[in-house]
């Protein structure tokens, strides 16, 4: 997956999705860290490149990767 906005506009189309969680710079990237403790599940964004990446466990991924895309300009 791609997205090329901003890190605003990101932030904004995640908060679509219901999902609790926070935000976390690291380094070249940035991440959203889900709130909920039964998850690992993390989105990976590099503003460079604009790739988004869902890594985690996949049973618990593939839900918010659907909804993430019909999401998603």
């Amino acid at each position: 997956m791609r997205f090329n906005g901003s890190l605003e506009e990101l932030q904004a189309l995640v908060a679509k999705l219901g999902q609790p969680g926070h935000w976390v710079h690291q380094g070249a990237f940035e991440m959203y860290v889900l709130d909920d403790e039964e998850t690992n599940v993390r989105l990976n964004w590099w503003p460079r490149g604009g790739e988004l990446r869902l890594v985690g466990d996949p049973a618990q991924r593939l839900d918010l990767e659907a909804a993430l895309k019909a999401v998603l300009p």
